[in-house]
């Protein structure tokens, strides 16, 4: 009866993997990425700049 049952259980599995791989939402699961804009450079005025030595 156990080996019936595992049987069962493999055949049924191997027959819904693709309709539940189809009904799946993919989107939902990771998140949309949004970056914030990059910082401005520094300015700067004549030769007392940030790298003025």
């Amino acid at each position: 009866m156990k080996h019936l049952l595992l049987t069962v259980t493999i055949a049924a599995s191997a027959f819904a993997a693709p309709a539940m791989a189809f009904s799946v939402d993919m989107s939902s699961l990771t998140p949309v990425l949004t970056f914030p804009a990059p910082a401005p450079e520094p300015v700067t005025q004549g030769a007392g700049g940030v790298d003025a030595q």
